[in-house]
């Protein structure tokens, strides 16, 4: 089954590793052998079939962030971006967790109404 893979380019520059793309392989070491043909020696791949990544994004301590960027004209006029804000990528539960939450949330809720029932019929 394929997944989402962000092929990253460390910057030597800035020390930042870039999200260049996300694309899907079968596995990791396809994924890795893809961004290094692409983007150089240094580059890689992470899954990221888990995290809601946008484009502009970075790698920071194996943690994806999603920033946005911002047009400014300098003095001279000319147009340049400015990143403004960065947040983690926000975690996409498996099928498997989201059926546990809610099996957990039914009970909770099963709980509450069979107290209010037993209040309303004089128990408690």
């Amino acid at each position: 089954m394929k997944r989402d893979f962000a092929l990253v380019k460390p910057n030597t520059e800035t020390g930042e590793h870039e999200v260049m793309t996300i694309t899907l392989f079968d596995n990791p070491t396809e994924a890795d052998m893809a961004a290094r043909a692409i983007y150089g020696a240094t580059a890689y791949a992470k899954e990221s079939s888990m995290w809601d990544v946008q484009l502009p994004s970075l790698v920071k301590d194996g943690t994806f962030y999603n920033y946005k960027m911002k047009e400014m004209r300098g003095e001279d006029g000319k147009l340049s971006f400015v990143r403004v804000g960065e947040t983690p990528a926000e975690y996409i539960p498996t099928p498997t967790e989201q059926i546990a939450e809610l099996k957990k949330r039914n009970e909770e809720l099963e709980e509450v109404l069979d107290q209010l029932v037993l209040k309303s019929l004089g128990g408690e």
